[in-house]
């Protein structure tokens, strides 16, 4: 297989599904083009753009992070109070993250260590985290004292802003790290076999904290800024951004079960869904319209995955048995000549 059909198979249908969308967009809306459906698009990379590449590095070891989006609330709130008390944008950002880091990291060890599905654990700390944010914030929803903060992330570069901008390198930083590094390249191997990727030597404990470091670090990173740029945040602020970021993964082409998908399916996905989402808003539709349609396009790119995995499996059966009925050798072949004797 040629390079260009590797790269076809990994994104082919991800690239016919965002030129659909696009499409039907210009059709229905055919007053979302341009530079500002294009900068609308890209300003829905923060949160969902950095959160979807944070669960997709866990999705890529065999494991799922569902605390992430709790820790985007606590990060956001968290980054409101460290503003409020004078500390500059840039080590708000550093703190937050590194807490992130930290806590995903320890998610991560335990799960590693102790064996913990990694379901069942971030479901406790998603719970954790959601109430810590509670008691942060009291209950109420908090605001910024200091504008001058969140003045700087609403800039405008063309077609980028501050956040877009952040949430692009992210992602090509992780990519980077997933596809050129020795660790990064451990992260497919623990994903698609573990057994056998423990066999060959590689460490799955390391591995797993890893993924779960960048994973927290992310939500931490999203949250943060998304409440910046907006200066407030409310308890239950980013309830939704868990499902949406799972789903931007799996029309992506992340595989759930592991080893599969890089930060170019989870840039697909988040523009589908980006795009979609987007589209539909320019509309007066509501979000939760949105998300059903969200729902109905990943439920169709599951359904077309299914059937062409299907087609494929038959096709090479059908090719082995042609494989193996060319090495059989006929009857008239193996059949001994018959000596006459008179």
């Amino acid at each position: 297989m040629s390079s260009i059909q590797q790269v076809w198979a990994r994104i082919g249908l991800q690239l016919m599904i965002l030129a659909l969308v696009v499409t039907c967009m210009l059709l229905v809306a055919p007053g979302f083009v341009g530079e500002p459906a294009v900068f609308a698009v890209l300003e829905r990379m923060v949160p969902l753009g950095i959160i979807t590449a944070g669960v997709a590095v866990t999705m890529i070891v065999g494991e799922l992070d569902l605390s992430v989006a709790s820790m985007a609330a606590f990060a956001g709130a968290t980054a409101i109070i460290l503003g409020n008390a004078g500390l500059g944008l840039l080590p708000v950002l550093l703190v937050v993250s590194g807490i992130g880091i930290v806590f995903g990291a320890a998610q991560g060890w335990l799960i590693a260590r102790v064996g913990i599905s990694s379901l069942v654990l971030t479901v406790g700390t998603l719970i954790l985290l959601r109430g810590a944010t509670w008691l942060v914030t009291d209950g109420v929803p908090i605001t910024m004292t200091n504008f001058a903060m969140s003045d700087q992330l609403l800039t405008r570069f063309w077609l980028f802003s501050p956040l877009s901008i952040t949430a692009l390198v992210v992602i090509g930083v992780i990519g980077v790290f997933l596809s050129r590094t020795r660790p990064g390249r451990a992260m497919y191997a623990i994903g698609g076999g573990r057994v056998e990727a423990v066999a060959a030597g590689v460490h799955p404990r390391r591995s797993v904290v890893v993924a779960f470091a960048i994973s927290g670090g992310c939500g931490a990173l999203a949250g943060s800024l998304s409440t910046l740029r907006s200066a407030s945040i409310t308890p239950d602020a980013f309830t939704n951004q868990l499902l949406l970021a799972v789903a931007a993964a799996l029309v992506g082409g992340i595989a759930l079960s592991g080893g599969r998908g890089s930060m170019l399916n989870v840039l697909l996905g988040v523009m589908i869904t980006s795009t979609l989402a987007a589209g539909l808003s320019s509309l007066g539709v509501k979000a939760y319209v949105s998300e059903l349609f969200t729902g109905v396009l990943l439920l169709t790119v599951i359904g077309v995955e299914a059937s062409v995995r299907w087609v494929t499996h038959r096709r090479n059966l059908h090719q082995q048995r042609l494989h193996l009925d060319a090495l059989m050798p006929t009857a008239t072949e193996t059949r001994e000549p018959v000596s006459s004797s008179r």
